[in-house]
């Protein structure tokens, strides 16, 4: 049997910071939404009716290092949402953290680590502060994981990726034959 190796989160990265800590000048015509840890959701960055937008000249301003081997986590008031980046014009506020996964390891296996509920459980157990909640980058950078060999990560994730695509069809389907049902 494979033995796992423990990481600390900032091992497993290049960068890990986090969002605008203010407040960008809004442009309801803008082009670049301004995403918070609710916009995250099943693994996806969800831009809804109220989500703020900003000018590309303003994003410009506080565009962070991300890209195709970008997560999120929601890190401040609702915590644990995961999302990878998939290119969406965004900047992130400061209740969003971002890191940007080594080549070395497995962006998706990487994504199943910090999605897992039990993660998202410790994280929400370490977080500070009365009113809001808050974890820190510095808990954050800290969280440790055991990880196999990059071609064993390889193989969990695409099991749990195909899991995950199944999920989502019967999803949409259910949401396609519930109007019918009802009607």
């Amino acid at each position: 049997m494979e033995q796992w190796k423990e990481y600390k989160l900032s091992e497993l990265t290049t960068i890990l910071g986090d969002g605008l800590h203010g407040t960008p000048e809004y442009d309801e015509n803008g082009s670049v939404y301004f995403v918070n840890g609710n916009n995250f959701e099943n693994g996806r960055i969800v831009i809804r009716e109220t989500t703020k937008k900003v000018s590309i000249e303003e994003a410009q301003k506080y565009q962070k290092p991300i890209g195709n081997r970008t997560i999120f986590v929601s890190i401040n008031g609702t915590i644990g949402n995961v999302a990878k980046y998939h290119g969406e014009p965004c900047i992130l506020g400061k209740s969003a953290c971002y890191f940007n996964v080594k080549d070395e390891f497995d962006l998706d296996f990487v994504y199943y680590l910090v999605a897992n509920s039990k993660f998202k459980f410790t994280i929400e157990n370490l977080a500070t502060g009365t009113t809001i909640k808050n974890v820190s980058l510095e808990t954050m950078r800290n969280s440790t994981f055991y990880v196999p060999s990059l071609k064993l990560q390889r193989q969990i994730a695409s099991i749990l990726s195909s899991l995950d695509s199944k999920i989502e069809l019967n999803r949409r389907i259910n949401d396609n034959l519930i109007p019918t049902y009802y009607a």
